[in-house]
C-alpha cells in the first residue's frame, strides 16, 4: 500500500492578493519540502475582505488571476498536486457576485478541477446584526470529485 504524504497549509489572508502570495508560495514549498505531494490551501487563499468594493477592485476573473498563475506554476516547479481550497474570483454574472473557487492542479500546472462553493454561510449573528455570504458570492451549482493522481 502507498502512502499519501499531504500537507494541510493555514494562514491568515489579507485583502491584498499581491501581498498574500509570497506566504502561500512559502508555505506550500515548506510543505512540499518536508515530503508532502498533495498539498491544500485553505478557503479565500488569496483575498479575505468584507468590502464589496474593495474586491471588485483587486479580484480578477479565473483566466486573469496571478495568484492562480503563480501557483499553477508552482505546483509544477515542485511536481506536487495542489487543492487550493479557494480563491475568490469574478464572474460574468450581471449581479456582480464572485465565485468561491476550489482548485485541483495537477503537478503539471494543469487544473484538473474547479468547484464553486455551494452552501453560502447566510447567518443572522443577532437581532440587528447578519452576516450573508450570498450577497456577494454566487453559490455553485455541482458537487465535484476529481482524481488526484494515485491518491
Amino acid at each position: 500500500m502507498s502512502v499519501l504524504r499531504a500537507g494541510l497549509i493555514q494562514m491568515t489572508a489579507g485583502d491584498d492578493p499581491a501581498a498574500n502570495l509570497p506566504a502561500t508560495e512559502a508555505l506550500i514549498r515548506e510543505a512540499a519540502g518536508k515530503g508532502a505531494s498533495l498539498v491544500l490551501t485553505p478557503e479565500v487563499t488569496n483575498c479575505v475582505s468584507s468590502s464589496r468594493s474593495h474586491q471588485r477592485e483587486v479580484l480578477r476573473h479565473e483566466d486573469e488571476d496571478a495568484t492562480l498563475a503563480a501557483l499553477r506554476a508552482l505546483a509544477a516547479e515542485l511536481g506536487i498536486w495542489l487543492l487550493i481550497g479557494s480563491l475568490a474570483v469574478k464572474t460574468e454574472d450581471a449581479d456582480g457576485r464572485f465565485a468561491n473557487r476550489s482548485f485541483l492542479v495537477s503537478p503539471e500546472g494543469a487544473i484538473t478541477a474547479r468547484y464553486d462553493k455551494m452552501h453560502m454561510f447566510d447567518v443572522e449573528i443577532s437581532e440587528s446584526e447578519s452576516y450573508r455570504e450570498s450577497a456577494g458570492y454566487r453559490p455553485g451549482e455541482r458537487a465535484v470529485v476529481a482524481q488526484a493522481g494515485e491518491a
